[in-house]
C-alpha cells in the first residue's frame, strides 16, 4: 500500500494495520492515525489516551509516541509524512497540527475521515497500478489536513510577504551559491539589517536554514537515485564532500553511505503485507459504514403529557448590536432599527464609541449629537447598553489620559441624569471591553481603567449595572485564573463574551488559516464557559459564524439555519445573546451598491430580510410561551395547553472546501459547492392531546422561500436593480406556509416533513374549539 507515496516522497509511507504496535521516536516525521475499528492505548510524549473507533490523531514531529492496539479485529490508518513533503506547499519550521479527537471530539473530522476510507479503497481495490486518481486523492487529504488543523507558531502568524518571496526563492534556489547580499537585495533592505530580520521571522539564521532545506533535498537524492554522494552533494548546493558527511552526520548520527544502506534494508521487507486479512476487514467495516448511511430519518415520540411546562428564556432578543454610536444620526439606519424593534422587539440597544469626540467635540462635553442617538434608541424603546473602550481604528475610551477620561465622564452621568432622570438611567447597561486578555500589560491597563470607570458610575448612578468585558475567548486563554486572579479587583454585575469560530486572536488578513471547522463551536465554548464558576449573568455578547463583513454565506440560506441550531444549542443555557449584526447599513464595505455584498447584518442595506432575519422572526412567535423540550434539531413550546410551536432545522455544515477558501473572497456562484445536498424524513409523534380538530400551520424557509439570496440569482446578480426590482424582491421574499386540519383520534398526533438541506422552519399546532 505504501507504493502510491514513493511516487510522491520515499521518506513518507501509508499502512493499514489490522494489529498494530508502533513506537515511534522518529522526530523529523508528521504522523496521521486513524482507528477505524477496536481500542488502542496512545501515549505522546508523557500523555496517555485511550483510543476508540473513529479517533483521529495527528502526531506532530518532535513528538515520540507508542500505539499498541488491545484486539485482532483493530484496524489502523498509519500515515507517516515527511518534512520534505509537507514542505512542498507550508513552512514547515513554523506549523504543527492540532488534531486530536479524543481531546477536542467537538471539532469536525468526519470529512476527514472520509476522505482516508476514498483512499484505502482505491489503494486497495483498483489496480495495482499507481494512477493519478489515487495521487490526487493522497494530495487532498495532505490539503485537508493542512486547512483544516493547522496551526502557526508566533513566528509564522506574523509573516509578512517578504518572508513568503524569501523563502520560495530558497526553495526555488536552493542548489545555486545563494548569498546574504543577494536576498536582503531580492527584499530592499541592508545586510546587517535583512539577517536579524531573517532570524526574527523564521527563527534560525539564513545559514542554518539554507542548510536544511539542502539536506531535505540530499536525503531524497540518497534514497531515490543511484547518484554518488560527491553528486548529490554538489547538485544540492554542497560544495564541500566533506562540509556535506560533517553536515548530514551532525544531523543523522550516520554517514550518508550508512544513511542509505540502512534504508534500503528497511525498504527490501515491507512493514505491512496488504494480505486477504487486511481486505477482508476493511471490506466489513465499509459494509457497517453502509448500513450507517442509509435515508436519513428523524423521529421524535413527545409525550405532552409527562412534560413540565417552564416558562422560555427569551434570551436570542436581550441585545440589539447597532453600531458605532454617531450611525445612529444617519436616518436610514434609524428606518432599518424601526423594522427590526418592531418585528424582533429587543430589550438594549448596544452603540459603541460614545466618547469619541465626533460626537462630544474635542472638549467632551458638547451633548446635542450623543443626545439624538440616545433619544433614538428610547424611541424606538430600546434601553442604551454603551460599551466603551470597544476599539474602532486606533480610538478606545482609554487612550484618554485619567484625568481628561474622569472629568469627562463625571460631566457625561451628570449630563444624563439631567436629562433622563436617575430612574430611567439606572436601567442602563454599561460594558467595559478587554482589548486583549492575553497581554498581562493590556489587562493591567483594563483593570485600571473599569476601576476609575466603575467608581464614576456607581458614585454617581449606584444602581446601573456595569460589567465587562467582551472577553474573547481564545485556545491560549485560562479563563478561570484571567477572571478569578487577573481581574480579582475588579467588580461585576455580569460577564459577556465574543464567540467567534477562531482558534487564536487574528489579524484580519491571516484569520483565514486559523478558522474552526467544528459544527458545534458556540455550544462547546459556551460550555466552557459555563464550567467556571461565575456568580453573575453571563451574556454571549456578540456570536456569529464569521467576523467577516464580506462573506457571502451571511446572505445564505445557511445563515438562518446556522441561527435556528444555534440558539436552540445555548439559548437556555445564558443570561442574553447578541447576534452579530444588526443591519448592513452599520458597516462599510466596498460593493455599496450590490444587493448583497456579505454583511453580518439581519438586514440588507435596502433594508430586506435576509434569511437570518427569517431566522429570528421564527424565534420572535415563541415569546411569552412555556419551554416543554429540546433536542439537537428543535425546540418545542405550548401555549395555554391549546397551542403547541415547534421551531426546529436541518443544518448542514460547510464542507472543506469552503475552509480552503478565503472566506472574504467567495464568488455567489461557488456557494453550492460548499454544502453537501442532503435530505431528511422528519416524523413528528405527539402522543397524549386531547382528540379533536386542529389546524396545522407550517412555516419553512428553503431553497427560493426566504431565500434572498435565491432569488436575486433569479436576476443573475444583477448589480443595477429598480426601485420596482426591490419592491417585487420584498414581496417574494417570504417563508413558504402550508395549512392543513387534522382530526386527532387515539390521542396521537402525527407530523410528517420532507427537509432539504439548510432548511429552517416552525410549526404551529392550534386546536379548534
Amino acid at each position: 500500500m505504501s507504493e502510491i507515496i514513493s511516487y510522491l516522497d520515499t521518506q513518507s509511507t501509508i499502512q493499514l494495520i489490522t494489529k498494530a504496535r508502533l513506537v515511534q521516536k522518529d522526530l523529523r516525521k508528521t504522523d496521521v492515525l486513524y482507528l477505524m475499528k477496536g481500542k488502542a492505548e496512545l501515549q505522546i510524549d508523557e500523555a496517555d489516551y485511550e483510543m476508540r473507533a473513529d479517533d483521529i490523531v495527528i502526531v506532530n514531529k518532535h513528538e515520540s509516541y507508542q500505539l499498541v492496539t488491545s484486539d485482532e479485529d483493530s484496524l489502523l490508518f498509519y500515515f507517516s509524512i515527511s518534512d520534505f513533503l509537507l514542505s512542498q506547499a507550508l513552512e514547515t519550521g513554523v506549523i504543527s497540527f492540532d488534531c486530536n479527537s479524543i481531546k477536542e471530539p467537538g471539532k469536525n473530522y468526519q470529512s476527514t475521515r472520509e476522505l482516508i476510507i476514498e483512499i484505502i479503497d482505491l489503494l486497495l481495490f483498483e489496480n495495482d497500478r499507481t494512477n493519478f486518481l489515487q495521487i490526487s486523492k493522497v494530495y487532498r487529504l495532505l490539503n485537508e489536513l493542512s486547512s483544516l488543523f493547522i496551526e502557526y507558531s508566533s513566528l509564522g502568524i506574523h509573516q509578512d510577504k517578504r518572508i513568503q518571496q524569501i523563502t520560495r526563492f530558497i526553495k526555488e534556489r536552493y542548489y545555486d551559491n545563494i548569498t546574504l547580499a543577494e536576498l536582503a537585495e531580492l527584499v530592499h533592505m541592508d545586510t546587517a539589517y535583512f539577517s536579524k530580520f531573517f532570524k526574527k521571522n523564521l527563527g534560525t539564521n539564513f545559514k542554518d536554514y539554507l542548510s536544511h532545506i539542502r539536506m531535505q533535498h540530499a536525503v531524497r537524492d540518497l534514497l531515490e537515485t543511484d547518484k554518488s554522494i560527491t553528486r548529490i552533494a554538489i547538485d544540492n548546493g554542497f560544495f564541500s564532500v566533506n562540509g556535506f558527511n560533517k553536515k548530514f552526520k551532525d544531523h543523522f548520527q550516520l554517514t550518508p553511505s550508512q544513511y542509505r544502506s540502512q534504508n534500503e534494508t528497511q525498504k527490501a521487507a515491507p512493514v505491512t503485507e496488504l494480505d486477504q486479512k487486511v481486505k477482508r476487514a476493511f471490506s466489513k467495516f465499509k459494509e457497517k459504514q453502509l448500513t450507517k448511511d442509509t435515508a436519513k430519518k428523524s423521529y421524535l415520540n413527545l409525550d405532552i403529557e409527562g412534560l413540565e411546562p417552564t416558562p422560555i428564556k427569551e434570551t436570542w432578543s436581550k441585545v440589539l448590536n447597532i453600531g458605532e454610536a454617531e450611525i445612529v444620526l444617519n436616518s436610514n439606519l434609524r428606518h432599518h432599527l424601526l423594522i427590526l424593534q418592531r418585528d424582533l422587539c429587543f430589550k438594549y440597544g448596544r452603540v459603541w464609541g460614545v466618547f469619541n469626540k465626533t460626537l462630544l467635540g474635542d472638549s467632551l462635553n458638547v451633548y446635542e449629537m450623543i443626545d439624538e442617538v440616545l433619544d433614538s434608541l428610547l424611541e424606538l424603546g430600546l434601553t442604551p447598553w454603551l460599551s466603551l473602550n470597544k476599539l474602532i481604528g486606533t480610538f478606545k475610551e482609554s487612550n484618554y489620559p485619567d484625568g481628561v477620561w474622569e472629568e469627562a465622564l463625571n460631566n457625561f452621568c451628570r449630563h444624563i441624569l439631567n436629562r433622563y432622570g436617575r430612574k430611567e438611567v439606572e436601567t442602563w447597561v454599561i460594558e467595559i471591553v478587554a482589548s486583549d486578555p492575553e497581554d498581562k500589560d493590556l489587562v493591567a491597563q483594563y483593570r485600571q481603567f473599569y476601576q476609575i470607570t466603575t467608581n464614576i458610575f456607581r458614585t454617581l448612578v449606584p444602581k446601573i449595572t456595569i460589567g465587562g468585558g467582551s472577553f474573547i475567548l481564545s485556545n491560549k486563554l485560562d479563563l478561570v485564573n484571567f477572571l478569578h486572579n487577573d481581574l480579582a479587583d475588579c467588580s461585576f454585575d455580569f460577564y459577556s463574551f465574543v464567540v467567534f469560530p477562531y482558534s487564536n486572536r487574528m489579524v484580519r488578513e491571516k484569520r483565514n488559516y486559523q478558522r474552526i471547522t467544528d459544527p458545534d463551536f458556540l455550544l462547546n465554548k459556551v460550555k466552557k464557559i459555563k464550567e467556571i464558576p461565575l456568580s453573575k449573568p453571563v451574556f454571549i455578547i456578540e456570536w456569529s459564524n464569521t467576523v467577516s463583513r464580506s462573506n457571502l454565506l451571511n446572505d445564505h440560506l445557511y445563515k438562518g439555519a446556522f441561527i435556528v441550531k444555534s440558539i436552540i444549542d445555548i439559548f437556555d443555557q445564558v443570561e442574553g445573546l447578541g447576534y452579530w449584526l444588526g443591519t448592513d447599513l452599520a458597516q462599510k464595505t466596498s460593493k455599496p451598491s450590490s444587493l448583497l455584498s456579505g454583511g453580518n447584518g439581519l438586514l440588507t442595506r435596502s433594508g430586506l430580510y435576509k434569511p437570518a432575519m427569517h431566522a429570528m422572526k421564527l424565534f420572535d412567535q415563541l415569546k411569552g410561551l412555556k419551554f416543554l423540550y429540546k433536542d439537537e434539531e428543535r425546540l418545542v413550546c405550548a401555549l395555554d395547553g391549546e397551542e403547541l410551536f415547534v421551531l426546529g432545522h436541518h443544518y448542514i455544515h460547510p464542507n472543506s472546501l469552503y475552509f480552503l477558501k478565503d472566506e472574504a473572497h467567495l464568488k455567489k456562484t461557488e456557494l453550492a459547492n460548499f454544502f453537501e445536498p442532503e435530505e431528511v424524513e422528519e416524523e413528528l409523534l405527539f402522543s397524549n392531546i386531547p382528540n379533536g380538530d386542529y389546524e396545522l400551520r407550517i412555516f419553512s424557509c428553503l431553497e427560493n422561500h426566504g431565500d434572498l439570496f435565491g432569488l436575486w440569482q433569479k436576476f443573475n446578480f444583477n448589480k443595477n436593480l429598480r426601485s420596482s426590482d426591490l419592491d417585487y424582491l420584498d414581496k417574494k421574499n417570504t417563508h413558504l406556509l402550508t395549512l392543513e386540519e387534522v382530526h386527532v383520534t387515539q390521542n396521537r398526533l402525527v407530523v410528517k416533513k420532507q427537509l432539504t438541506s439548510n432548511e429552517f422552519y416552525s410549526i404551529n399546532i392550534k386546536r379548534r374549539q
